[in-house]
């Protein structure tokens, strides 16, 4: 072990202190997605066997990514406890663990964009935000690639990386945002004279906001500890909880849809009945009646509407149906 005055000092509380404290983080948040995972695969059976692929894989991604980082603490204040040579040098966990939060964020994203060409049908402007979202997951695949090669914690102390570090905060929270404000414009133009399609409608851009700003604010959270504390790690402690952000945010609108889709049933007070021979109509009541058998009344997805409610019902629930 090199004597203390032989190596550069370190300060352990805003370098690795910050580190585990965003390890404990990044377990919470960690559990909160396997339990979203389980009240998807528990609630959803039915959906395509892509989507139960992609959420095991997000999963997959933020679990490795787990393991990488609690590996880093661990060398750092356990296996090499007062060795401070070793605190000057960083581990093949603590790079690579850049790559396996860009490809659980680059998933999620790739998500919310499919969702913007669903709703805008706009190639070009899905295109340009997908570029952007791309750019920034490069980036940190290049900085993880030099971190590598560096071997040394004062790689990233020194802020040699700091305009690729900008840019990967700065653009990807605009993305972010940008995909937020460009769902919320076009769920907006769907809103109609039916209560049930306005009530998804402002439920959907409630989520939609919400999943938004939490990416958002947190890669901006990054950007502000990142510029105003050169010499801590306390953005990078931040950014280990980024990746578990968007997995959770497409988690949390995955889970949403049965409440999405209940607000789009019909009353159960409302039955069909027939008396005689006379044509059906439908009645309200509290108590249960005989049902016709081959009289029912469907869900609004099914539901067959008149062609003369042009921007209305017909029009919107199409593409609420893909969307939730």
């Amino acid at each position: 072990m090199s004597s203390p005055g032989s190596v550069p000092s370190i300060d352990i509380a805003s370098t690795y202190g910050a580190l585990l404290i965003g390890v404990y983080f990044a377990i919470f948040f960690q559990g909160i997605l396997t339990v979203q995972a389980y009240i998807y695969y528990d609630g959803f059976p039915d959906d395509s066997r892509g989507m139960k692929v992609l959420v095991a894989l997000v999963w997959l991604f933020d679990f490795v990514h787990l393991v990488l980082i609690c590996q880093t603490e661990y060398h750092y204040l356990v296996t090499n406890w007062g060795n401070q040579q070793a605190l000057l040098e960083t581990t093949i966990p603590l790079d690579l663990h850049l790559i396996l939060l860009t490809l659980a964020s680059l998933t999620c994203q790739a998500f919310f964009l499919n969702r913007v060409w669903k709703f805008s049908k706009n190639l070009l402007l899905t295109i340009f935000l997908g570029a952007a979202c791309l750019s920034t997951g490069i980036i940190d695949i290049v900085i993880a690639a030099q971190t590598v090669h560096g071997k040394s914690v004062e790689t990233i102390l020194s802020h040699i990386f700091q305009a690729e570090v900008i840019a990967v905060f700065t653009v990807g929270a605009a993305a972010d945002m940008a995909i937020a404000v460009i769902l919320v414009w076009y769920l907006k133009r769907e809103m109609s004279s039916f209560e049930r399609i306005n009530s998804l409608v402002t439920r959907l851009i409630q989520y939609t906001i919400a999943t938004g700003l939490v990416t958002s604010l947190l890669a901006l959270g990054c950007l502000v500890a990142y510029v105003l504390s050169l010499d801590s790690l306390i953005f990078l402690a931040m950014h280990f909880s980024l990746g578990r952000m968007y997995t959770n945010a497409l988690l949390a609108t995955l889970n949403s849809r049965k409440s999405m889709r209940a607000r789009l049933a019909v009353p159960p007070d409302i039955r069909w009945t027939a008396t005689g021979g006379i044509q059906s109509t439908p009645r309200f009541t509290a108590q249960p009646e005989q049902v016709t058998p081959n009289l029912t009344i469907k869900s609004v997805d099914e539901q067959e509407t008149s062609r003369s409610s042009q921007g209305g019902f017909d029009s919107v629930q199409v593409r609420f149906h893909s969307a939730v």
